[in-house]
């Protein structure tokens, strides 16, 4: 036999083996797992690999089984780009951890077969509370947003999931170093002009010194936070036309039929003026910065090669751990209702009000301890143990009564404002991935308004109707499966008559609400269908 057929059978039986013991590893169900020690094992898993957070997480976990020395709590960190794939594998397979990081990508589906309902916890008092001012209330009432956003509850299935630890918002961040340098004294924007007036000036001190200096670093990731910010204030009136219910928030649903109804367009005045706010925001960008991910625009800014990235209040601690220089943030500046060309369309600054919390955990139906792992989410979300994730981590708390560290106060939600309008993203994944597509001709120098509105005008309404049609698919198989519960419902009524009526009336309300929604989308569809 010669050498190199030797080393090559070699090498393919080391692949077999570690495949082996790899497969091995990763059927082997967790709850089998025996260790050592006889103590209980709780994993949980999340994609979140920010500065600080692993740290406090595993800080906080070994605080828990220093409360606990019969558990052991294990962390799991995966990358964000192989986490929904990752997950997915491991539900399938039965090797899902106890807690599971929810959304990305989490359907109705995957909740209601893989994960257990949490409502009737979540209106128990957190015994971690005990001694606090949150003592005796409800544990959805002890969080800012009532546990209410769409990652911990869900309005189709009617049942809280979830578990959240922490409150985003999104701001600018900038380098107080570089600023100095290149802008002196100048205090950060208050409005949109003197956001592009401290562009133009980036770009002249850049030519004047022959630096490779932008303004704001871009991504497709993060690139959208800031336009879609300054792209919705221009809809802000039009939205409100488009409130058929008369509720002030139309839904993303209705905005959409709208467009097909003909009760707006892409030539309406307040889309051209989103177009344009748009283009002269995103000429400010990198080119090319459409194609980067959100780790080539955090490395611009933290390598000092811009002076400011729109981000979320996430990557705070991250950018102060790699950045050699001072940070700090300010809110997207939008126009005024008094400004000249951008001021028609506005009713004022958008709320923050409504800001959601997230980092929420799930627990897995598969976990074969649901006591200790629902414990520990309780330990985490207690106001003594939030507090001292939030100084920790750098990130807001999700809990309410806690004054955040000073270097995170920047972040926290503006409670006065007004409902922000629609950006053509929120219409659904065909829609968004339309408006991704064609993003370039529109940001680019050589792109233009009437480039891109020409685009989408080929191509948007089509990407609505399959939105549409898969929302009413959607609602149609959650009604199926609400039937069912509501069916199950009446008759424990008929044994505990006062708290059977209450919950059977709160499901008849929703699925009756659904079901008309349904209807309705679906009959509009239908009737606005293009002739064949």
């Amino acid at each position: 036999m010669n050498f190199p057929r030797l080393l090559n059978l070699v090498g393919f039986g080391l692949l077999g083996i570690t495949f082996l013991w790899s497969a091995q590893r990763a059927l082997r169900p967790a709850a089998k797992v025996a260790e050592a020690d006889g103590r209980i094992t709780i994993r949980f898993a999340h994609w979140q690999l920010e500065g600080g957070l692993r740290e406090t997480l595993d800080h906080l976990s070994r605080e828990y089984e220093r409360l606990h020395p019969d558990v052991r709590i294990e962390q799991i960190a995966v990358p964000e780009r192989v986490y929904s794939q990752w997950r997915t594998t491991q539900l399938v397979g039965g090797t899902v951890p106890d807690l599971v990081s929810l959304g990305r990508g989490m359907t109705d589906e995957t909740l209601a077969r893989y994960f257990v309902p949490l409502t009737e916890h979540v209106e128990s008092p957190n015994p971690y509370n005990r001694g606090t001012a949150l003592e005796g209330l409800p544990l959805r009432e002890t969080f800012i947003d009532g546990l209410e956003s769409w990652i911990t509850y869900n309005q189709n299935l009617l049942e809280y999931y979830g578990v959240s630890l922490s409150t985003f918002t999104v701001r600018v961040f900038y380098n107080r170093t570089l600023w100095r340098e290149v802008l002196g004294d100048t205090p950060p924007p208050e409005d949109f002009e003197e956001f592009l007036s401290i562009c133009d000036r980036v770009r002249d001190f850049a030519e004047r010194e022959g630096r490779p200096l932008i303004p704001v670093a871009g991504s497709r990731d993060n690139a959208p936070v800031l336009i879609g910010r300054l792209f919705s204030s221009q809809t802000q009136r039009l939205k409100q036309r488009l409130d058929m219910l008369h509720e002030l928030k139309p839904t993303s649903a209705q905005v959409a039929l709208g467009l097909l109804r003909g009760d707006w367009s892409l030539d309406d005045p307040a889309v051209g003026r989103a177009l344009e706010i748009s283009r002269v925001a995103g000429l400010n960008f990198q080119p090319g910065y459409t194609q980067l991910g959100r780790d080539d625009a955090s490395f611009y800014f933290v390598q000092g090669r811009a002076l400011m990235i729109a981000t979320g209040s996430w990557d705070s601690t991250s950018f102060r751990q790699q950045a050699g220089f001072e940070i700090d943030a300010f809110s997207i500046p939008i126009p005024g209702r008094d400004h000249p060309r951008y001021g028609a369309h506005i009713l004022g600054p958008s709320s923050e009000s409504n800001s959601s919390t997230g980092l929420a955990f799930g627990i897995s139906r598969s976990s074969p301890h649901f006591d200790r792992a629902f414990d520990f989410l309780l330990f985490l979300a207690s106001q003594p143990v939030n507090a001292e994730f939030s100084r920790r981590s750098g990130w807001l708390p999700s809990v309410t009564g806690i004054t955040p560290p000073a270097e995170i106060r920047p972040f926290l939600p503006h409670t006065e404002g007004y409902v922000p309008g629609f950006t053509f993203a929120q219409f659904g994944p065909d829609s968004a991935r339309v408006n991704s597509v064609h993003t370039n001709k529109l940001v680019s120098p050589a792109g233009s308004v009437d480039d891109f509105r020409e685009a989408l005008a080929a191509e948007l309404p089509a990407a609505i109707r399959r939105d549409l049609g898969r929302m009413v698919r959607d609602s149609m198989l959650n009604i199926g499966r609400q039937d069912l519960l509501i069916a199950g419902e009446a008759g424990l009524s008929r044994i505990d008559v006062d708290a059977g009526e209450l919950r059977l009336s709160q499901l008849l309300e929703a699925q009756n609400r659904r079901e008309a929604q349904a209807a309705w989308q679906s009959h509009e569809l239908q009737r606005l269908s293009p002739a064949p």
